[in-house]
């Protein structure tokens, strides 16, 4: 994939979203969960169909331990983030009734774990041909790429409404909210650039296949976290069903 191409529209993307977010507020309020349900429910089916079966077509060992690890490096950075990763901040829905108050240090301990996420997984965007070329066609690992991408891509966007609603509602002046928002925008993609540095180095070669696990370990916890809290909402519970299902099937339909 053109590297340029994928900085563009992965920092475009997110941009374009947010800022529609900040002249639409009560619009994107309304979809948000619809987008955050069927965007991460299209995620977790491109990671079944495609990123686990050929992570583990590799013969690197210990994958399965990388890939917890992935995970429960998203659980320790949602310490910070406050689950900004799934569709909505723990603490701050209830913010009214006496739940979170939003001061600069939530602010920016949240901003920070968010980009520390977003930073991690793009690293593997720009080295997964290469992560992949033992045993591969150069057609398959390309496909694997692609398939990694439009994961991160379906996956930033409900990230960024959600952000940006909660700059909104943390009364952040436009300007330093745009400023952090475009900051957020550029980090998965300067872990791409990152990543594909490191790439050009001897020693970096054998622990792509592993970031690639990593990685996939926090998109599975992000996925199936917010999958199970939407379909344990009693309140919209038949709805989230079909949000879910209608997701896995965009995934299924669009990359079988």
């Amino acid at each position: 994939m053109n590297t340029w191409l994928v900085i563009g529209v992965l920092f475009g993307s997110v941009s374009i979203v947010g800022i529609l977010t900040l002249i639409f507020e009560d619009f994107f309020s309304k979809i948000k969960q619809y987008v955050t349900t069927i965007g991460v429910s299209f995620v977790l089916s491109l990671i079944c169909i495609h990123i686990l079966p050929e992570l583990f077509a590799n013969d690197a060992p210990n994958l399965g331990v990388y890939l917890l690890v992935g995970f429960l490096i998203q659980i320790i950075l949602e310490l910070f983030s406050r689950g900004v990763e799934h569709g909505h901040v723990h603490g701050h829905d209830h913010n009214h009734e006496g739940g979170l108050e939003i001061t600069n240090k939530v602010i920016y301990t949240l901003f920070f774990g968010l980009c520390v996420h977003a930073f991690i997984e793009g690293i593997p965007l720009f080295i997964i041909e290469e992560a992949h070329h033992h045993g591969h066609t150069h057609a398959h690992a390309s496909q694997s790429a692609t398939v990694f991408f439009w994961a991160i891509v379906s996956h930033k966007i409900p990230v960024a409404i959600v952000l940006m609603l909660f700059f909104i509602s943390a009364k952040i002046k436009n300007s330093t909210a745009l400023i952090l928002f475009f900051t957020f925008a550029f980090m998965t993609p300067l872990g791409g650039l990152t990543g594909s540095f490191l790439q050009n180095q001897n020693w970096f070669d054998s622990l792509s296949v592993n970031l690639l696990a990593i990685t996939s370990g926090m998109l599975l916890h992000i996925t199936t976290l917010l999958i199970f809290e939407e379909y344990h909402n009693n309140k919209d519970k038949v709805k989230n069903i079909f949000l879910i299902i209608g997701g896995i099937l965009l995934g299924l339909i669009i990359f079988s």
